[in-house]
């Protein structure tokens, strides 16, 4: 953020100097006969500042009883408050640079995108001696739990390279039809864990990764809106096939007869598939252009929401003998990433 600060400033206090550049419109021209230097031939290059957070469903954990029971001594269903895995809103940042060949209206660019968000959620038992704190996966305990914890972990990289083909459409507003090779790699990693008041705890670790290649296609627009204002937005489309794997594992220290091996896994799952994957991305919001001499510079900050289909996948079974089946539950749900991105870029 001071360094895109720091740019701004420098560049506004250049600006006397770079009025008479030989790159300014001729004197008598109109103020806005060239807002986007579409006549002029340039490299750019582009910083961004993202702070973002992941949304994502079937992240449950735990329920806090806030009432008792209907029955002390009869099954009963779930009850109580719902306690999920979120979280944090964290930095990142996606860096470009592109060509932009002038008159004949289309440019070429790379850009990486690379997050890394957290989450960590704690629920304790309620004060009330007839209600509990119980988990969403399967205790193995046969005491109480005191307490659950939740530690969630994502990394997200993505690298595209595009070509847009430009079109004015009249001098204040400009589309992008972009179209794009796009690589993702992103991994998820979802601890659980259970605690009784005797020192007894089991262990739910859900991983699961996922690296693919595919195409996007989309539309891009500035309309300007006057005093070096414009409306700036998007949105893309993308298809990706790749590698997916999913393990789920869980361990205890609940060692109810002689023969269980607690330095053995209860649960050891893991599924691996090439899958699909459809992404949309959306963006909006207010930026700052202006043209120095030679050189143009654009601030932008809006909001940008990324959505992820048939990626979030948590895989729970049923429980059996070592020779008996075990049924598979299965929730997906799409995975979000938005937030607010900042952008700078430059041309020269």
């Amino acid at each position: 953020m001071r360094f895109i600060l720091g740019t701004v400033l420098s560049t506004l206090a250049f600006q006397p100097l770079l009025e008479a550049s030989e790159c300014d419109p001729p004197p008598g021209s109109a103020y806005d006969a060239d807002l986007f230097h579409k006549d002029v031939e340039v490299w750019y290059v582009s910083a961004e500042f993202l702070y973002w957070t992941v949304d994502e469903g079937a992240l449950d954990y735990a329920q806090k009883m806030r009432q008792p029971a209907w029955s002390p001594t009869t099954p009963s269903f779930a009850s109580g408050k719902v306690q999920c895995a979120s979280f944090n809103l964290d930095p990142g940042f996606r860096v470009a640079t592109g060509y932009f060949n002038a008159p004949k209206y289309w440019a070429v660019q790379g850009q990486y995108t690379h997050l890394i968000t957290r989450g960590k959620d704690r629920a304790g038992k309620p004060e009330a001696g007839n209600e509990f704190l119980t988990g969403t996966w399967p205790q193995i305990t046969t005491n109480p739990l005191v307490h659950a914890h939740s530690n969630i972990f994502f990394n997200y990289n993505l690298a595209e390279l595009s070509i847009d083909r430009i079109f004015i459409t009249n001098p204040h507003l400009r589309m992008k039809l972009r179209a794009a090779l796009s690589m993702a790699w992103m991994q998820q990693d979802w601890k659980v864990q259970y605690f009784d008041g005797t020192g007894g705890n089991t262990t739910i670790r859900n991983r699961w990764h996922y690296m693919a290649g595919g195409l996007r296609a989309g539309l891009l627009g500035d309309w300007y809106w006057g005093n070096h204002v414009y409306l700036t937005g998007g949105t893309t489309a993308a298809l990706y096939m790749g590698g997916y794997s999913n393990d789920s594992k869980q361990t205890t220290s609940f060692q109810p007869n002689g023969s269980d091996d607690p330095t053995l896994p209860v649960r050891d799952s893991r599924v691996e598939d090439t899958r699909p994957s459809f992404a949309v991305q959306v963006y909006l919001g207010p930026s700052y252009q202006k043209c120095f001499g030679c050189n143009r510079v654009e601030i932008f900050a809006g909001y940008e929401l990324t959505g992820w289909f048939n990626l979030q996948e948590i895989r729970r079974s049923s429980s059996g003998l070592p020779s008996s089946a075990k049924e598979t539950w299965m929730s997906t749900n799409m995975l979000a990433l938005q937030g607010l991105t900042t952008r700078l870029t430059v041309d020269f």
